[in-house]
């Protein structure tokens, strides 16, 4: 009787033990399947977004462009105008409006940054405060060599007005020095738009900084 008690139980334990190994399988077959599915998921997201991310490279470029032709095009006219006598004095065009824009720091105060200096800004709201009423038209039209001119033109040759530039000079030495017209700070913003107005929603912008040296 022993010897068959001993025998059931043993037998009994053995069914247990294979058993385990198919709970074991079902529970690794879920792991697997959840990680084919997070993996699947992560590549349809990947999958979705790649043409949004080409499409704002793209236009970042644009904007680059943008903004590299607004470079070419104000360096021709700032020197035709001085060649020709049309700007007696460089200094007369910096953009000094809204008061401040071209102050890093307040009353000279090291420790007191201005929040309206340029450089603390985003080109948008630049753009907009050279144009607060926002008719399309720069405020104080001196201070700015130009204002969202576009320059692209289409196949039909037309000009593609949703691609532009903005150019304007600041004095280098405002707020912290004795200013000095022989050299200037030029500022050029590429702006790619989704529709052709100046108001409609930009999608990309590009800010180029170049310090110009003037031959007196």
């Amino acid at each position: 009787m022993r010897e068959s008690s001993v025998m059931k139980t043993k037998l009994a334990v053995e069914i247990k033990s294979k058993k385990q190994p198919s709970g074991s399988g079902l529970i690794a077959v879920i792991l697997v399947l959840a990680f084919m599915l997070t993996v699947g998921v992560a590549v349809l997201t990947v999958t979705a977004s790649g043409p949004k991310v080409s499409a704002a490279m793209r236009y970042q470029q644009e904007a680059f462009n943008a903004a590299e032709a607004g470079f070419e095009a104000a360096r021709t006219v700032i020197e035709d105008n001085l060649a020709r006598g049309l700007w007696g004095n460089v200094g007369d065009h910096y953009l000094t409006d809204p008061p401040g824009i071209d102050i890093p720091f307040r009353n000279m105060n090291l420790t007191d940054p201005n929040p309206l200096y340029f450089r603390r800004l985003t080109d948008e709201q630049i753009l907009r405060l050279i144009d607060q009423d926002g008719d399309g038209l720069p405020d104080r039209p001196g201070q700015v060599v130009f204002f969202e001119q576009p320059f692209v033109y289409d196949s039909k040759g037309r000009l593609d007005e949703r691609y532009r530039y903005t150019v304007f000079l600041i004095d280098d030495e405002a707020g912290i020095g004795t200013t000095d017209s022989s050299d200037f700070l030029m500022v050029c913003i590429g702006v790619v738009r989704a529709g052709p107005r100046v108001t409609d929603r930009i999608l990309a912008t590009c800010r180029l900084e170049i310090e110009i040296e003037v031959n007196q």
